[in-house]
C-alpha cells in the first residue's frame, strides 16, 4: 500500500507472571510470587470467565501473541504491511482482580511494563497507557506518573466494569490527567467477569448471546452519558471507542438529538446538537465483518455519522477476528482518499504521531 498503516490495536501479550515483574514493593511482589491456589502461576489474581472462545474446538482460537516486546511484532507487521503500532494491552481483564488494593498495584506495574517493553516512541511502535475507571484518583496519579513517558500516547480505560457511566463526576480526576497530558482516553471492551454494566443480570446462555452485547451496549452507555453530561464540553480530551463496530453509532445519535429537542433542559449545556458530538469521538474500525451485511455498509455509516475524519483502522491482533489492512482496501464505496485517512491519517492526528 501506498499510504502509511497505522494499527491501533495490536495487543501485547503478558501473563499477570510478567506483570508482578514490575511491582516496585519487594514485599509485595514477594507476596505476589508466592502463588495463587485457583490457579496457573501465569494468571496470579487475575481470573478467567469460563467461556468456550473455541466453540468446542470448532474454532482456531489465539487469545494470546507472543508479543513479548514491541520488536516481537517486527516480522508479522511487515508481512501485513503495516508501518506503526499503538499496542494496547493485552492483559485488560486486570478488573476480575477482586482485592482492590491488589487491583490498583497491578495497574501500576502493568503501565511500568508497558513503558518498558512497547512504549518505544522510534516512529514505529508506540503505546497505550492503562488506567482503571472506578479508581479515579489513583488513575489520574498513574497519568501523572506515566503520561509523559515518551512512546506513550493515549490511555486505556475499559468499559465494561466500571460501576459508572463516563459522564459521572468521579472521572473528572482522570479527565484533568488526560487534558494535561494531551493522551486521547480510549475504550475498549472486555469479556471478564466483572459486576458493571451489561455483566450483571445479563444471564447468557452462550458466549454467541454474550459477545453480541458486551462490545456494544457499553458503549452506548459510555457515550450517551459523556454527551448528555456535557463531558466534551469541559475537557479537551478526545474519546475513542474500540472493538465495537459502527452500527450503534447512528441510532444513538437519533435518540439523542430527538431527546435534545424535547428535553434539552435535562441535557448538559451543550454548544451544538448532540448528533455532532458523536461524530467529533473516534472508532476503531474491528471488526469489519460486522458491517458487511445487506443492511449496513462502512461508507454509508461513514457518511450519515460524518465520521470520515474520525474512522481509524485498529486489527484487533492477535484476535481469531481480526482485521488485516486488505480489509479497510476491501470496504465497497470508499475512495482512495478516504482509504488512506481511515489507514494512517486519522490515527496519526488523534495520537500526534
Amino acid at each position: 500500500m501506498d499510504s502509511t498503516v497505522i494499527d491501533c490495536e495490536i495487543h501485547s501479550s503478558e501473563s499477570a507472571a510478567d506483570i508482578r515483574e514490575y511491582i516496585a514493593d519487594d514485599e509485595v511482589r514477594e507476596m505476589e510470587e508466592s502463588g495463587y491456589l485457583a490457579g496457573p502461576d501465569e494468571w496470579g489474581p487475575v481470573q478467567w470467565d469460563g467461556w468456550d472462545r473455541s466453540h468446542g474446538g470448532r474454532s482456531e482460537v489465539n487469545i494470546h501473541s507472543e508479543l513479548g516486546v514491541a520488536e516481537d511484532f517486527d516480522e508479522f507487521r511487515e508481512k501485513l504491511g503495516i508501518d506503526k503500532v499503538v499496542f494496547s494491552p493485552g492483559q485488560f481483564r486486570l478488573t476480575t482482580i477482586q482485592d482492590q488494593d491488589t487491583l490498583v498495584t497491578y495497574m501500576k506495574a502493568l503501565n511500568s511494563l508497558i513503558v518498558d517493553r512497547f512504549a518505544r516512541d522510534d516512529g514505529t511502535y508506540y503505546a497505550k497507557m492503562y488506567v482503571l475507571g472506578d479508581h479515579p484518583e489513583e488513575s489520574a496519579a498513574e497519568i501523572e506518573r506515566v503520561g509523559g513517558e515518551d512512546g506513550i500516547v493515549g490511555i486505556m480505560i475499559t468499559d465494561v466494569g466500571p460501576t459508572q457511566p463516563m459522564g459521572d463526576k468521579s472521572y473528572e480526576p482522570i479527565y484533568e490527567a488526560a487534558e494535561k497530558y494531551d493522551l486521547p482516553i480510549i475504550l475498549h471492551s472486555t469479556t471478564g467477569i466483572v459486576p458493571g454494566f451489561p455483566i450483571a443480570g445479563m444471564q447468557p446462555k452462550n458466549f454467541a448471546e454474550f459477545h453480541t452485547l458486551a462490545h456494544t451496549v457499553p458503549k452506548l452507555w459510555h457515550a450517551n452519558s459523556l454527551i448528555v453530561r456535557g463531558v466534551p464540553e469541559r475537557y479537551d480530551v478526545d474519546f475513542g471507542f474500540w472493538e465495537g463496530g459502527l452500527s450503534w453509532v447512528a441510532g444513538l445519535a437519533e435518540r439523542l438529538d430527538r431527546e435534545y429537542l424535547e428535553r434539552s433542559d435535562e441535557f448538559a449545556d451543550l454548544s451544538k446538537m448532540p448528533s455532532e458530538y458523536l461524530s467529533d469521538f473516534y472508532y476503531g474500525t474491528q471488526p469489519l465483518p460486522e458491517e458487511a451485511t445487506s443492511m449496513v455498509d462502512v461508507a454509508d455509516l461513514m457518511e450519515r455519522g460524518n465520521l470520515e475524519d474520525q474512522l481509524v483502522y485498529t486489527s484487533d491482533h492477535p484476535h481469531q477476528d481480526f482485521d488485516a489492512p486488505t480489509a479497510v482496501e476491501n470496504i465497497e464505496g470508499l475512495d482512495e482518499r478516504q482509504r488512506e485517512k481511515i489507514l494512517g491519517e486519522n490515527a496519526a492526528r488523534l495520537f500526534g504521531i
